[in-house]
């Protein structure tokens, strides 16, 4: 499957039915721009005709957009303060002034603009993009507890980065997901539900990852005891998610001490190990029942990745995606008439 295609018209853009606008007028055009980015200059320097379309898709702190202005065109906003845009063009290319960073995007890369330096763009007449504004704030507050970003430093980041790896495809794939299952009329994000808070949080987590940024090096490099011990005691918590262990198997497996492993998930995420562990078994509950085989059933699940208490289950299930097991399983399978045991 193609990433970001339309699922009703292969010409259309993705995002059809969430119009922000559609116009070939540039004033007009800028200013519906300015409602929701910011104020701006909007030049035509090429000779094709100007046919803008913007379809936005907004959530609580951040929104994902698509656009495209038909013509080659400079846009000027000056710094954006408020926001971040991470931008993708997924046909065409543009060339991005923002501050001291300059660079081309498209192909395959994209890159984010930091909202205090000034920038300036160029698309290319065929240029469409598929772009997240992130509110200042709220990627702040990720960054601080993903990469440990120490409170009052600035997120900066810097080039076009290739999206061809598997993280980078991973992410990408989180995105067209989200903007596909809104062209089906089923909106993820903006929901007060965990889920909705979750997949943005995700989106947010995926950037940090898949691009460069001044705390790349927190996120990629293997230095320091505390990120070991992490990354040994996940790597075998993934492995035995159905196995009946104890924080004590998680710490001997990290090489480590009891104390010393609660010490660093609790620096790094503030919950206990066994708390993490509970999590990832609940993303994996998710997971199976989200994408069911004809047999697959709650009960069978939740045994079999350690939840003998199905009414305790069903309960940590619903506050972390705001619905039960068994409506996770009924809506990945509509009308099947499957019982919820």
């Amino acid at each position: 499957m193609d990433l970001f295609q339309s699922t009703t018209n292969a010409d259309a853009l993705p995002l059809g039915n969430h119009v922000l606008f559609s116009s070939d007028d540039v004033d007009h055009a800028r200013a519906a721009v300015a409602e929701v980015y910011c104020d701006h200059r909007l030049e035509v320097i090429g000779r094709n005709p100007f046919a803008a379309q913007h379809n936005r898709l907004s959530g609580k702190a951040l929104s994902i957009n698509v656009m495209t202005y038909g013509a080659k065109t400079m846009i000027a906003p000056g710094a954006l303060e408020g926001f971040y845009l991470f931008q993708f063009p997924v046909r065409g290319h543009a060339s991005v002034n923002n501050g001291k960073n300059r660079y081309e995007i498209g192909g395959g890369t994209g890159g984010v603009i930091n909202p205090e330096a000034s920038t300036t763009m160029i698309w290319s007449e065929d240029c469409v993009q598929v772009m997240m504004q992130i509110e200042k704030r709220a990627f702040i507050e990720a960054a601080c507890a993903e990469v440990c970003l120490p409170a009052g430093a600035s997120l900066q980041f810097s080039g076009a980065n290739k999206l061809h790896n598997s993280e980078g495809r991973a992410f990408l794939g989180i995105l067209d997901y989200v903007i596909r299952e809104a062209e089906r009329g089923e909106v993820l994000l903006g929901g007060d539900t965990l889920l909705s808070k979750q997949l943005e949080r995700t989106l947010m987590v995926g950037l940090l990852q898949t691009q460069v940024h001044n705390f790349t090096s927190v996120v990629t490099t293997n230095t320091g005891p505390m990120p070991r011990i992490i990354r040994s005691a996940e790597s075998y918590m993934r492995e035995n998610l159905g196995a009946p262990i104890m924080v004590e198997d998680i710490a001997s497996a990290a090489g480590t001490s009891v104390r010393n492993l609660q010490g660093a998930f609790r620096s790094r995420y503030g919950r206990s190990p066994m708390t993490v562990l509970r999590d990832l078994r609940l993303e994996l509950a998710w997971e199976e029942l989200s994408n069911p085989t004809r047999t697959t059933r709650v009960t069978d699940v939740a045994t079999e990745l350690g939840f003998f208490h199905l009414g305790r289950f069903s309960e940590i299930y619903r506050k972390k995606y705001g619905c039960t097991p068994i409506e996770t399983l009924r809506a990945a399978r509509p009308g099947e008439g499957f019982g919820p045991f």
